[in-house]
């Protein structure tokens, strides 16, 4: 970096206390200059890693020799630093890892302080060592001429959210320049709050989309398992329809099945809807009736529903199934509370409804739900869906349960994601580019025999 570029530092940071009018005017046009395009640079990036740079950088270029910012982010300390002789470093270390005194001791406090470095000996690498978070650039500094740092607060909204250190090489102190830092200060404050507010947000949706998400289909022995769900507003992610397969590792041959939607669209249906899949999970080890199952559900629901107004007039349909093996044979329990019916798609292209009587789910506290009962030989499929489905709107009408049954007809004996696709085409098409509920589909299909 040549000489000229470091003139700006001396220059902003001059002590102009007993200059000229014409000077301290010139120093107070160029510091709201920097102020000006800090405050549009810190507040344009939302990425907080690469805020934290183009603001190390900047000081680095136009204010001091040496800077390192550190803020808090979610699990995290981000930290930036580094010297106008090298490019600034970005690390993440976990809020458990203890910060140097100093630094810390700013976080906590909201007060700064200045640490004076000794010229040499073995004092100027612990002093160092007090405040600088990068054991590579204190190594870099013991060999500097830095002669004194100063640890500031960076606060907003009457919190502290991180420090700034920053120092001058030697000969240069920060006389004079109290305001000018204490601006600075409050304007990569009120940045930073902004970036990292967002990155919290986008983390948070972020936790929460995964949460609502539905669990990884198992594998299992015999069988193949394919699901598709398409939401009715594509930019939230998640929606009320819902499945859930459980296979529990210690009792191989039982699977247990689940497909269900929830009254209302976006986040709050799914997180009623993880509900519903958290509440079927613990009841299915405990019953192994399906029905059984979606009485305790629905006695839940209706408890939360008294309890809890947001969650007061969310209904649910569901369709729970438990499919158990006993030899060759692999029979099929389903329980419906208000659910279309699952379809049971034999191997030469009959199509067999297994109708669910029951009520919907969290409507009335003492529900119960008749259970019918099949068995699945090779080659049969088990189709389970939301009414997304038989309600797509074309043109004209309806999907319907006549034309899902025709579609089903065509891929019979298939695999699983081959019925999948051929329902997902077959709805697309209708719909073309109408609004639509939450789809969700889950298919199962038992494998024909090897050879036979």
């Amino acid at each position: 970096m040549t000489a000229t570029t470091r003139e700006r530092p001396a220059r902003l940071l001059a002590d102009s206390r007993s200059a000229e009018p014409r000077a301290r005017l010139a120093q107070a046009v160029s510091r709201a200059d920097f102020l000006l395009r800090l405050s549009r640079n810190v507040s344009a990036v939302q990425n907080p890693d690469r805020g934290l740079e183009a603001l190390v950088e900047l000081l680095l270029d136009e204010v001091v020799d040496v800077a390192q910012v550190v803020v808090r982010s979610g699990p995290h300390h981000l930290v930036c630093s580094g010297t106008h002789l090298d490019e600034p470093t970005t690390v993440r270390r976990p809020l458990a890892d203890p910060l140097p005194r100093d630094t810390a001791a700013t976080m906590e406090t909201g007060l700064g302080a200045e640490v004076v470095l000794p010229r040499s000996g073995p004092g100027r690498g612990e002093a160092l060592r007090s405040v600088v978070v990068d054991d590579d650039l204190a190594a870099r500094l013991e060999l500097s001429e830095v002669e004194l740092l100063a640890v500031l607060p960076l606060s907003a909204r009457g919190r502290t959210l991180g420090s700034l250190v920053v120092g001058r090489d030697r000969g240069s102190d920060f006389s004079g320049s109290q305001a000018f830092l204490a601006d600075l200060t409050e304007r990569i404050g009120v940045g930073l709050d902004a970036t990292l507010l967002v990155a919290e947000s986008r983390y948070v949706a972020d936790v929460l989309r995964r949460s609502l998400a539905p669990g990884r289909v198992p594998e299992v022995p015999g069988l193949q398992i394919a699901t598709h769900v398409r939401v009715a507003h594509e930019s939230q992610a998640v929606g009320g329809d819902f499945f859930d397969v459980l296979h529990d590792p210690e009792h191989p041959d039982d699977l247990v099945l689940l497909c269900g939607d929830v009254t209302g669209k976006g986040v709050e249906a799914a997180v009623h809807a993880r509900r519903i899949r958290n509440a079927v999970r613990t009841t299915s080890l405990v019953h192994d009736s399906p029905g059984a199952v979606l009485a305790l559900t629905n006695r839940v629901l209706v408890l939360e529903a008294d309890q809890d107004d947001e969650f007061s007039e969310r209904l649910a349909t569901a369709v729970c199934g438990r499919l158990s093996r006993d030899g060759d044979e692999l029979g099929v329990t389903l329980a419906g509370a208000g659910h279309p019916d699952a379809l049971l798609l034999r191997a030469d292209g009959r199509v067999e409804a297994m109708p669910g009587e029951g009520v919907a789910l969290g409507l009335l506290p003492g529900a119960e739900f008749p259970e019918t009962t099949a068995s699945m030989h090779p080659g049969d499929t088990l189709v389970l869906y939301t009414d997304g489905v038989t309600e797509a709107r074309g043109a004209d009408d309806l999907f319907g349960q006549e034309r899902l049954e025709a579609t089903l007809a065509t891929v019979a004996g298939m695999p699983a994601t081959a019925v999948v696709e051929a329902v997902a085409l077959a709805v697309s098409d209708h719909l073309g580019e109408r609004a639509h509920d939450d789809i969700a589909l889950v298919v199962l299909h038992r494998e024909p025999v090897v050879g036979a």
